[in-house]
């Protein structure tokens, strides 16, 4: 009888606390348990006797009880199907709304990186070419326009040697035209094109040279083998001018039209006012100006 009894008690307390323990503190969850499961414990208990022994009965099972309410309560905790689309469905519209500026940003920072790079580069490989070869009067620049022939000639001769992780790809190959159709128009779709290691590739384009000038124009692309292969955004044009007897070739940032820039706001002016899709890779010239950044009024990011 007093065993049917507590398991009848037992069982209405873990009903109970399973509805109610939400609500209730654990201090009062026990003091619950304590007063319903008609437990007397001794006064004064040293042990022995059968008080004793239902005492310890009573608290073992009262032990028990309390793991049945904890293991309910934590059951309790959680949340509904319906409260975790919620919070997935806030956070892709907060996705949606940062990460179109988030991509923005890393792909303006690729870009000035790759650019500093690639100019630094080619600056250093020119000023060590001239201490092999002497002044640059005295180098054999191009003399046809465009001819691809006495272009990979200058370039084996004069770059080639200096720089690392370098490969030439002609415009016959097959994996090469696709490059090639990137960087030149198609009035000059059969020039080399020279693919570095990190994926970015340059081509050069001449105009001719005489013993007193000379000018070639170097397209750089920062990510060959991406999109968007836009002038002025991932595609731009530097220049190495020789005139007027200087003897060290300076690797100059934009086209040559961009050298009667005097301030910040001729650059922006000649940036925006274009005449081909081909003058907007002139603008590495801001990107430099600007200490190798795309500032937020570059026209063509």
């Amino acid at each position: 009888m007093f065993s049917r009894t507590r398991s009848r008690t037992a069982s209405a307390i873990v009903s109970k606390t399973f509805i109610d323990c939400p609500e209730k503190s654990n201090k009062k969850i026990k003091q619950r348990r304590l007063n319903n499961g008609k437990v007397k414990y001794s006064k004064g208990f040293r042990g022995g006797g059968a008080n004793s022994l239902s005492s310890l009965t009573g608290k073992w099972r009262g032990l028990q009880g309390a793991g049945a309410e904890r293991k309910l309560c934590r059951r309790q905790f959680g949340f509904t199907l319906a409260e975790v689309l919620i919070t997935l469905g806030i956070i892709g519209v907060v996705a949606a709304m940062t990460m179109p500026a988030v991509i923005n940003n890393y792909g303006k920072q690729e870009a000035v990186v790759r650019l500093k790079k690639f100019s630094s580069t080619m600056q250093n490989a020119l000023n060590l070419a001239t201490v092999d070869y002497g002044p640059v009067q005295t180098w054999q620049f191009p003399e046809k326009q465009n001819d691809a022939d006495e272009i990979n000639s200058f370039v084996n001769t004069y770059l080639f040697p200096y720089l690392t992780g370098i490969e030439k790809c002609n415009a016959g190959e097959t994996n090469c035209k696709r490059f090639v159709k990137n960087l030149y128009s198609n009035s000059v779709n059969y020039l080399p094109v020279y693919v570095f290691s990190d994926g970015g590739c340059f081509g050069l384009v001449t105009g001719g040279a005489s013993e007193l000038s000379s000018n070639i124009h170097f397209l750089f692309d920062y990510n060959c083998l991406g999109k968007p292969n836009k002038y002025g955004k991932d595609i731009f044009q530097f220049v190495v001018k020789f005139g007027n007897g200087r003897q060290y070739p300076k690797f100059n940032s934009g086209g040559l039209r961009m050298s009667n820039a005097k301030t910040r706001e001729d650059l922006i002016d000649l940036c925006k006012n274009i005449t081909s899709e081909y003058q907007k890779s002139d603008c590495a010239a801001l990107i430099e100006y600007d200490g190798w950044q795309i500032k937020d009024d570059y026209p063509w990011w």
